[in-house]
């Protein structure tokens, strides 16, 4: 994973300056561009899928000379989710305390046309007939005691198949001495809603803590951040940084046009203000 342009991996270099990173997909082109588009020559991007990277995770911390690992699922697409959910719990199993593990998944309801695929008694009930349609999509993942009402629920629907994912991946330790801590969760809209968590791989004690002065670690597993912004261009996006003391109607004022809703407006601009440093941003260029 990380797409052709390696953007993740070249943002993970230039803000966090790690430069053992690694990418896969499995398709030999992509991983081609992959290679070409490396930021770093320690960069290593090999052809394979998902499902066989736990096996290949201690040969790759030998090549790359690495104690600990960062790894990020990034999935796309709703239609699969039960599979993806499989293999990220297989990648947990495969994880160390002090290891950090991350998932990005399609939240979007299941298509209506597979309501017809459905008991009669169900299929012209909106919501049961989205919550069967998920129990058949995430199988065994599926939280039957959760109540389904709106979209705006499926970020906490996936939340806690991945925190009963966590607790199953747990008790298969065999010394039973790992443990799983939720660190961020978000949801967001990317063309489809989004929901990403991040998962802090600890042992029977609690250790090693989430790093000092991380300021969006999460609670517990309901605790979950929703990024919620303007749609900017790169000189908006600039000016606004010299605003984050206003409040949305001084905002307003001082730039003289809306950049949202009235009823979004005061939403997106706290959202705004807490997430401004890490919303991504038009990458340099160069033409050669």
């Amino acid at each position: 994973m990380g797409g052709p342009q390696m953007t993740d991996q070249i943002a993970m270099y230039r803000r966090n300056g790690i430069s053992k990173l690694y990418s896969f997909d499995a398709e030999q082109n992509i991983v081609l561009r992959q290679r070409f588009n490396a930021p770093t020559h320690e960069t290593i991007c090999e052809a394979h899928s998902a499902a066989e990277l736990p096996a290949k995770l201690d040969d790759i911390s030998y090549k790359l000379d690495v104690d600990r690992v960062i790894v990020w699922f990034d999935y796309t697409g709703a239609r699969q989710r039960g599979v993806q959910l499989a293999e990220f719990q297989s990648l947990l199993k495969s994880l160390s305390s002090g290891d950090i593990a991350r998932i990005a998944m399609d939240a979007s309801l299941p298509p209506e046309k597979f309501k017809s695929e459905l008991p009669e008694n169900i299929r012209n009930q909106h919501f049961p007939a989205m919550k069967a349609l998920l129990a058949r999509e995430l199988g065994e993942y599926h939280p039957e005691d959760f109540e389904l009402e709106s979209q705006n629920d499926m970020p906490r629907y996936l939340s806690k198949c991945i925190e009963h994912l966590c607790d199953r991946a747990a008790e298969m330790d065999p010394n039973g001495e790992v443990s799983f801590c939720p660190m961020l969760q978000t949801c967001y809209t990317d063309s489809v809603p989004m929901f990403t968590v991040t998962i802090l791989v600890q042992d029977a004690n609690k250790t090693p803590a989430a790093p000092d002065g991380f300021s969006y670690l999460a609670n517990d597993w309901g605790d979950i951040e929703s990024l919620e912004v303007p749609e900017l261009t790169a000189r908006e996006k600039s000016y606004l940084d010299r605003l984050l003391d206003r409040n949305a109607d001084e905002l307003t004022r001082e730039l003289g046009y809306d950049i949202a809703r009235a009823a979004q407006m005061p939403r997106q601009w706290t959202s705004f203000k807490k997430f401004h440093r890490f919303l991504p941003q038009f990458q340099h260029v160069e033409i050669k």
